[in-house]
């Protein structure tokens, strides 16, 4: 079976990815963890609070980008995230000379599935929704790096 880039089937695996991923990274300790790279740790309550935001935002985005060619640029950027948080994970566990919490689940999750889904893109997509979606998937991890580093920082 060839998957189109927004079929359900290759996107609703993300939620059950996700909530592993988070599960590795709280296990793990990865509050405490980014304290290592920002000179102090993310609060419990604001890690809880970010990934249940980013929840949320998951399965709104999968609803979207299932439902019209419109958002298939949507489908796109979840995938880029995935694998852009996989890069971030082996850049910090590279940078501190450690295990970065999350690690383990984004390579055996997160690239497997984000490469599918960025294959079924680059056959299946319109060209502007490729684009869009790899801008998208930039814009979002990098936003949400900073809103983590940012609030670990101010000690939240």
């Amino acid at each position: 079976m060839r998957w189109h880039y927004r079929d359900a089937g290759l996107l609703w695996p993300f939620v059950p990815a996700y909530l592993v991923h988070v599960a590795e990274e709280w296990f793990g300790g990865f509050p405490a963890w980014i304290g290592t790279i920002v000179g102090r740790p993310l609060s419990p309550a604001a890690f809880l609070f970010i990934n249940g935001v980013g929840l949320v935002l998951l399965v709104f985005a999968i609803r979207a980008a299932i439902s019209s060619e419109r958002y298939g640029w949507i489908a796109v950027a979840l995938a880029m995230v995935a694998l852009i948080n996989t890069l971030a994970h082996a850049a910090g566990a590279v940078l501190v000379g450690s295990y970065s919490p999350g690690l383990v689940s984004a390579v055996v999750l997160y690239v497997p599935l984000g490469s599918l889904a960025m294959i079924r893109a680059i056959d299946h997509s319109p060209r502007p929704q490729l684009t869009r979606g790899i801008v998208a998937g930039l814009v979002i991890h990098a936003l949400v790096f900073l809103i983590a580093f940012t609030v670990a920082s101010l000690g939240g």
